[in-house]
């Protein structure tokens, strides 16, 4: 149940921070609400907690959410030097394919020539499940293409020089997966739910002591939700490998296509 509820929630970046501006706000109101009947009772007494209270609460917000942001961003960029290194991979495997008799050269030259559309396509996918479940497809009869041929080459001409090139194309073939399984690595539901019900406490007792002094305040009421609603806006939207405003550009394989590309002409 809880996360389907995440799930219709973090679909966008928009959906995120139109569902988190609502509920700090609705927070914000109802704790002003509620203060407005402290400042009604005159209880003093009440009223000299809600300082150390808010304090408390708006500290641990700000603590959860340098510690979301530290998780997001560590994992944005592991997915973003795995560009490089995969990209790095086919280029130096491609490059070691000179070293295979020429029987097998071409052919696993033109695979991998492929093989780079094919994983340019998977990351241009996006969110579409058909499509990215078409490219991955196409991926692994690729890689059993060109590691057929590796073994054939090894087979007729065995040497040290055959078994660089292997070397290189089993680091091509292990990226891959290791690349999926960064896509699939996100902050986890549990720690997005205790962010936001920290942020809907803390927008609340903001309220709460604006209520208490009877005059309502725009800070505690609108800037804060907000602020508080686009930083978690932002780090959601760090933390989704395929979609949202900060996503990660594939250069290194734009770049690889063009360089091996240049080669077949």
């Amino acid at each position: 149940m809880v996360e389907h509820v995440l799930s219709a929630v973090f679909v966008n970046q928009w959906t995120v921070l139109a569902f988190n501006v609502a509920l700090l706000m609705i927070a914000a109101e109802m704790g002003f609400r509620l203060g407005l009947r402290l400042h009604q009772a005159r209880d003093e007494a009440r009223k000299g907690q809600i300082g150390g209270i808010q304090g408390a609460v708006l500290g641990l917000l700000g603590l959860l959410l340098g510690f979301t942001f530290a998780m997001a961003a560590s994992r944005y960029e592991t997915r973003r030097e795995l560009v490089v290194q995969e990209a790095n991979a086919i280029g130096t495997t491609y490059l070691r394919a000179a070293l295979l008799p020429d029987s097998q050269r071409k052919q696993v030259e033109d695979s991998l020539r492929r093989y780079v559309e094919v994983r340019i396509a998977f990351y241009e996918a996006g969110e579409d499940d058909q499509r990215l479940a078409v490219a991955e497809q196409e991926s692994a009869v690729l890689q059993k293409e060109v590691w057929n041929t590796a073994v054939a080459a090894g087979k007729e001409a065995p040497s040290p020089l055959t078994a660089t090139f292997i070397t290189s194309l089993n680091e091509t073939i292990d990226l891959d997966a290791t690349r999926v399984n960064a896509l699939r690595s996100q902050v986890p539901g549990a720690v997005w739910l205790l962010v936001m019900a920290v942020a809907t406490c803390g927008c609340c007792a903001s309220g709460y002591a604006a209520g208490s002094s009877g005059v309502r305040n725009g800070f505690a009421n609108l800037v804060l939700p907000i602020l508080v609603a686009i930083v978690i806006t932002l780090i959601a939207d760090l933390d989704r490998p395929r979609g949202g405003l900060i996503g990660i550009k594939q250069q290194p394989l734009l770049d690889l296509r063009e360089t091996i590309r240049g080669d077949s002409e």
